[in-house]
């Protein structure tokens, strides 16, 4: 009976060892870029970002233009925890241009406050 046991909290140990080195957890991600989460929610994020963007960089330089495709979120981040707040600031990153074919002008990154009251354009950096 007691080499039983023994034999059964081996194979219990090695079975163990076995299903924890071939599980792989989930690793945490900080700072990934835009590139590497570029996905169907982080579109419709810069879609539905985009008449405000649209509105404050045409007001600042008429002549220019951006593309999405190009755009870059920067950080998102919660403004109030707990049940039902969705307060957040969305930093966004647009690379400008005038014309077709020519070479990026500059960044612009914008701060927008989103609630459920709609969305503004806390700061501009240029």
């Amino acid at each position: 009976m007691k080499k039983i046991s023994i034999i059964f909290l081996l194979l219990l140990i090695s079975l163990t060892t076995v299903l924890y080195t071939a599980w792989k957890r989930p690793q945490i991600v900080e700072n990934v870029s835009a590139k590497e989460i570029h996905s169907d929610f982080y579109d419709v994020l810069l879609v539905l970002l985009d008449p405000y963007a649209r509105k404050v960089i045409n007001k600042e330089y008429p002549s220019r233009s951006y593309a999405l495709w190009d755009a870059e979120i920067e950080e998102i981040q919660r403004l109030t925890g707990g049940y039902s707040q969705y307060d957040f600031t969305v930093k966004v990153k647009y690379d400008t241009y005038t014309g077709p074919f020519n070479q990026p002008e500059g960044p612009i990154t914008l701060t927008f406050y989103v609630t459920t009251e709609g969305v503004a354009v806390k700061k501009v950096q240029k």
